[in-house]
């Protein structure tokens, strides 16, 4: 597993700083959006910064037929994972280990596993604000792309005949991996379905590795 490079203080205090800032003009941001229609990193930091998701931002998944408690579990996972489409705030809060190269198939892609280790390590308990892993896309520019989360458990740790369950879905069981795991394609539409493993609008086109 490889460690990313923490951020330095001053990174961390100047993307808190912009939200802070952000924040002042969130009601004329609402206001435009009304009229130009949703735009999903922009409407989850509007959600972050007036404590609800904008009604105008409604997510696909609500006509899918998922339960409520779901659909709330889900608004409040994006509220809580606002600050990490940034990736130096994500590695400074502790998801700074990369568990995997950029990952893609024909059937689409996953990008990199970006994991916090004292939750991929902490017996198998899945909580729904700290996921174990974060998933992100490289871009053209080189920056980040934030695509979602994914909840995992490792097989030690599920001495069970069945699939673990979480937000609805049972968990996948990776063989490879020996993991049981969840995506949730949360910062990112993906076309086949929120909770499926891979997204065919991500790729892997501008990895390094």
């Amino acid at each position: 597993m490889k460690s990313i490079q923490k951020p330095t203080r001053s990174i961390v205090v100047l993307s808190l700083a912009l939200t802070f800032a952000l924040s002042a003009i969130a009601p004329q941001a609402i206001a435009d959006a009304e009229h130009s229609g949703p735009k999903t990193p922009y409407c989850i930091l509007l959600a972050k910064l007036i404590g609800k998701v904008p009604a105008n931002c409604i997510a696909d998944e609500q006509h899918t037929g998922l339960d409520e408690s779901v659909l709330a579990q889900l608004d409040a996972l994006r509220l809580a994972t606002v600050a990490f489409h940034s990736f130096d705030v994500a590695a400074a809060a502790g998801w700074d280990t990369a568990i995997s190269p950029c990952v893609e198939s024909p059937m689409g892609g996953m990008g990199y596993h970006i994991a916090n280790i004292s939750q991929l390590t902490n017996g198998g308990h899945l909580q729904l604000l700290r996921p174990e892993v974060l998933l992100y896309a490289p871009t053209e520019d080189g920056s980040m792309e934030f695509l979602g989360v994914e909840y995992i458990i490792p097989a030690a740790d599920w001495p069970h005949d069945h699939a673990p369950e979480f937000l609805g879905q049972h968990l996948h069981y990776n063989p490879v991996q020996d993991i049981w795991a969840l995506h949730v394609w949360s910062a990112r539409h993906n076309p086949t379905g929120i909770f499926e493993d891979w997204n065919p609008e991500v790729s892997c086109e501008f990895a390094t590795d």
